[in-house]
């Protein structure tokens, strides 16, 4: 009899075992996310397809990327300038996720070296890429992806000025 409950218990938790466990959240934004996964993830949203189809010519973007998952080390790198090469420049650092100031971080004028804005969730990234076609602004952002870091949204600026807002997540 006792080993039939048994039997019966370890029955029970077989289709368990063979399915992902419930009570653990995935964050979508842990682990690597190949570029084409990050570009199949943005470019069905309405206000990417708009902003890409309106870009014409040579456009410069600024990306926007989440990088509230990325490994210490890995954003030190992207911080700390190595090998005599500029790697980024920490120029804004808050803590808390209230919108006003991840607002006023996505509006702020960013260079090639980027910026970060460190809080509890989200931390953000965000840097100026250099000119390219309209039609590379997606598959360019996304391989710049490390993991733990994905692209969430872009602007782009046309050869006219003008600027116009890529779409997030």
């Amino acid at each position: 009899m006792r080993n039939a409950r048994a039997f019966l218990a370890a029955m029970a938790m077989l289709p368990l075992a063979a399915c992902e466990n419930p009570f653990e959240d995935k964050d979508w934004r842990e682990g690597d996310e190949a570029a084409e996964e990050c570009a199949a993830r943005l470019s069905g949203k309405l206000e990417v397809k708009q902003l890409l189809e309106a870009a014409e010519g040579q456009v410069v973007p600024t990306y926007a990327f989440d990088i509230t998952k990325m490994e210490l080390m890995a954003i030190n790198e992207m911080i700390v300038p190595a090998s005599g090469d500029s790697r980024g420049s920490l120029r804004t650092s808050a803590f808390g996720a209230t919108a006003p100031p991840v607002a006023a971080f996505m509006e702020l004028s960013v260079t090639e070296d980027g910026a970060f804005y460190f809080g509890e969730d989200p931390s953000l990234y965000r840097v100026r890429g250099r000119a390219l076609p309209g039609d590379q602004v997606l598959a360019t952002g996304c391989a710049m992806q490390k993991p733990g870091m994905r692209l969430i949204s872009f602007k782009l600026q046309n050869s006219s000025g003008g600027s116009a807002d890529g779409g997030g997540v």
